[in-house]
Formats: C-alpha cells, sequence, structure tokens
C-alpha cells in the first residue's frame, strides 16, 4: 500500500497536482509563493524602470528632433535669406549698371551729337571762308590775267627795243673789238732791267684789258700802299719802299720762294724782272703812275713753268 501510495504521490507532484503534504510542505509553499511574489515585484520594478527610461529617452530624442528640426528651419530660414538678399543686391548691382550704362550712353551721344553740331558748325564756316578765298582768288586772277595781258602788250615792245639795243650792243661790241685791235696794234715791246727782252707793254687799263684778250700770260692789276707793308700780288709778295713822284721813281722789294730782293730807282712802263722758281721767262711788275707813298700798275706771269726738279 505504502508504495502504491509513493507511487502515487510521485505521479500526481510529476503533472503539478499539489500533494498534499504537512507542515513544512506548507511552509516550503509559503517560502516558494513569497519567493516568486518577490520575483514578480522586483521584475514588475524593473519594468518600471525601463519603461521610465524609454519614456525619457524617447523624450530626449523628441526635444532633440524638435532643436534639430528648429535649426534645420532656421538654417534653412538663414540661407534662403541670404540668397534672397543675394538675389536682391544682383538684380539692384545690374540696375544699377543698367541705369549707369544708359546714362552714360545717354551722356556720350549728347556729347556726339554736341561734337557733330560743332564740326558741322565749323565746317560751314571753313566752306565759307573758302568760298570767300576762292572770290578772292578769282577776282585775283582775273586782275592778274589782265596785268599780264599788259605786260605781255608791253613785253612786246620791249623785244623790240630789245632788238634796236641788241643791233646797237653789236655794233657797240664790233666798235670796242676794232678799239682792241687798235689798241693791240699800238702795244710797244720793251727791254727788261734784267736785259730781256720783254713782251707787249700796257701803259694803262685799256691796254691791259687788251693784254688779257691776247692770253699770253696772266696779269694781276695792283694798287701798292707804301703803309701795307707786304702785299700779296699773285703768286709773290711786294712791299713799296719809295715812290717819288717828282722823278717818277720807285723802289720796291719782291718776295718770292723765300728770297727778297729789291728793284731800287725804276721807271714808269718800266718792265721790272725777276726769275722764280719753275719759270723759264722772268716775272715783270709794271707800274703805270705814281702817287704820293703809292704806286698802281700789274703783274705779268708767264702761263709756261717749268715742274721743279727733286
Amino acid at each position: 500500500m505504502t508504495s502504491n501510495t509513493e507511487h502515487n504521490e510521485n505521479q500526481n507532484s510529476a503533472v503539478g497536482t499539489p500533494a498534499r503534504t504537512g507542515v513544512g510542505g506548507k511552509v516550503a509553499i509559503g517560502a516558494l509563493a513569497v519567493a516568486g511574489l518577490g520575483g514578480l515585484w522586483y521584475q514588475g520594478s524593473q519594468l518600471s524602470t525601463v519603461r521610465a527610461d524609454l519614456a525619457h529617452t524617447q523624450q530626449v530624442n523628441e526635444e532633440n528632433m524638435r532643436k534639430l528640426s528648429s535649426s534645420v528651419d532656421a538654417n534653412v530660414t538663414a540661407a534662403k535669406s541670404q540668397v534672397d538678399q543675394t538675389i536682391a543686391d544682383m538684380n539692384a548691382a545690374v540696375e544699377k549698371a543698367r541705369k549707369d550704362a544708359q546714362i552714360s550712353t545717354q551722356r556720350a551721344t549728347a556729347s556726339a551729337k554736341q561734337q557733330a553740331n560743332e564740326v558741322m558748325t565749323q565746317l560751314s564756316a571753313k566752306n565759307e571762308e573758302l568760298k570767300g578765298q576762292v572770290n578772292t582768288l578769282k577776282a585775283d586772277n582775273e586782275q592778274k590775267s589782265a596785268q599780264v595781258q599788259e605786260a605781255l602788250t608791253a613785253v612786246k615792245g620791249d623785244v623790240g627795243g630789245v632788238r634796236t639795243d641788241l643791233t646797237t650792243t653789236q655794233s657797240d661790241v664790233a666798235s670796242t673789238k676794232s678799239q682792241l685791235d687798235n689798241t693791240i696794234a699800238d702795244l710797244k715791246r720793251a727791254t727788261g732791267d734784267m736785259g730781256v727782252m720783254s713782251g707787249l707793254i700796257a701803259t694803262n687799263s685799256t691796254e691791259l684789258q687788251a693784254l688779257r684778250r691776247l692770253g699770253e700770260k696772266d696779269y694781276f692789276a695792283f694798287t701798292l700802299p707804301k703803309k701795307s707793308g707786304n702785299q700779296k700780288v699773285g703768286d709773290v709778295q711786294l712791299k713799296l719802299k719809295k715812290a717819288d713822284t717828282k722823278h717818277n721813281k720807285f723802289t720796291v722789294e719782291v718776295m718770292a720762294d723765300d728770297k727778297i730782293v729789291e728793284k731800287k730807282d725804276k721807271g714808269l712802263n718800266e718792265p721790272v724782272q725777276f726769275y722764280t722758281a719753275g719759270s723759264r721767262a722772268p716775272y715783270e711788275v709794271v707800274v703805270n703812275e705814281i702817287r704820293k707813298d703809292t704806286v698802281v700798275g700789274y703783274l705779268a706771269v708767264p702761263k709756261v713753268k717749268v715742274v721743279a726738279q727733286r
């Protein structure tokens, strides 16, 4: 019986059927119940804490989301405001540039019109001035044409006179030539102070001109004052030492080739002769007039000279 009873108790215990126990069992069951209640209370307390934490976390998240949303909205509003301000500034700058360009264009147009008006005024004035000058030139040309016509008429008359004068001049030239020929025929030859037969001697300016026309020598006329000292005549130098008007005598120094030769007490129209280096024929000084302290004459130089030997 006992075995069957224990078996039944064990079986009942296995299937969760409360077993009949004694006082000890009841105490154990009470303790288990208290423990279960404590566990349930702890679990409930933990669940409340978790729920509180979840609620706080949700509240914090919602607050953060609200702040984030507010910050995003503020940033978006600020960015939009900046964009709007930038667009407004750009529109204002564009409008200002357009107005400035319009004003500049208006000013440039006005200045161009003013300059064009000034140029047109100047051109008109210049045109009037040119018209006046053209009219003046026309009048001058007409006047000059009349003067030219008068001059041509006068020239025609003058040409006739010139022809007459030319005929007269030709006659005079022929007469002068005849006189020169006669003068040349009258020229005399003389022997110089060195004993050399001179060429033809001129006693005045007319005869000297005739000698030049012959071209046998080169002739240099001179007026030699005593106070002048050495005076260059041709390629030599002459110096008057004395002029004796009473006896028609003169004394002269000749400087040629760095040598000085004195020709003393020579007379009128006397060939005073001297040689220079390279000259086969003598140079000749002929005095045609003796005044007080002055003589007048000429120097005759041979044209053919010998080249000096070195």
